[in-house]
């Protein structure tokens, strides 16, 4: 991603292109384009804005809103990790923008994770990279051919076979939450199977084992948007902001009714 300036109007842009190549395969071009004109529509002010996107030379590039600021990775590689209740203020936002997102489009992201988001200068937070090549969805292949460290997937998207819904962002937005407060992502394992196979096979970790500061409801919310079955997590990122306000109220959390209908059935 490199900063461009529109010669015209003066105004600055992030330009973001793409290493692999199309090599003249019109179906990926297609495909490609298809997902920026998706992904243009999406207008939240905790969403950073696409305008447009194309292939050039056979590199294919999308121009979005240039957002000055540090993605949460960033902020993590330079302070380990986040006061409590900071890390919920940034998370609201972020279920806000994936509110929006499965709310109007019933699109989900399938890459969040704290590199994908940014706080701005001004204070203000916002999700990127929606809807398009998702680094996460190259992570695991049928074969369970590991070619990335997974701390964020959910089990979902490792059962590529399995339904995928809004949950699996929550799943993933739980465990960005549990990195910013603990300072160290969930299921920190050595082998990236071992990684893997503890998402589909463990319950979620407790953020207390790790860092026992970590507010007793704060864990339990946390521990329900990462729970193992989708069935058993929030049903909604807005059920999810709504229980991350009750905590910043002092309030304790509802976390899911068992008896509860289930949603996105």
């Amino acid at each position: 991603v490199v900063k461009a300036k529109h010669k015209p109007s003066g105004l600055d842009y992030a330009l973001k292109l793409f290493f692999t190549k199309c090599e003249d395969n019109n179906n990926v071009s297609q495909e490609f384009l298809q997902e920026v004109e998706t992904a243009s529509q999406l207008v939240h002010e905790n969403i950073v804005r696409i305008f447009e996107g194309g292939v050039h030379d056979k590199i294919m590039y999308i121009v979005m809103e240039h957002v000055s600021g540090l993605n949460l990775g960033e902020y993590l590689e330079l302070y380990i990790q986040m006061e409590p209740k900071e890390a919920v203020a940034a998370m609201i936002h972020a279920c806000n923008a994936l509110d929006y997102v499965w709310s109007n489009f019933l699109m989900i992201h399938r890459d969040v994770k704290p590199h994908n988001i940014i706080v701005t200068k001004e204070g203000a937070v916002k999700l990127c990279d929606f809807g398009l090549t998702s680094n996460h969805e190259m992570a695991v292949q049928e074969s369970r051919n590991i070619l990335g460290t997974p701390f964020y997937l959910s089990p979902e998207m490792i059962q590529t076979d399995v339904y995928q819904d809004n949950r699996s962002d929550i799943y993933s937005l739980g465990c960005t939450l549990y990195h910013l407060v603990v300072g160290l992502p969930p299921f920190n394992y050595g082998g990236l199977l071992e990684v893997v196979n503890a998402r589909i096979e463990n319950p979620p970790p407790d953020p207390r084992d790790e860092f026992s500061e970590c507010p007793e409801a704060l864990a339990k919310i946390i521990m329900t948007m990462m729970a193992t079955e989708s069935d058993d997590r929030y049903a909604t990122a807005f059920e999810v902001s709504q229980d991350l306000l009750r905590f910043l109220k002092d309030e304790d959390p509802l976390l899911v009714d068992p008896n509860r209908e289930r949603a996105n059935q």
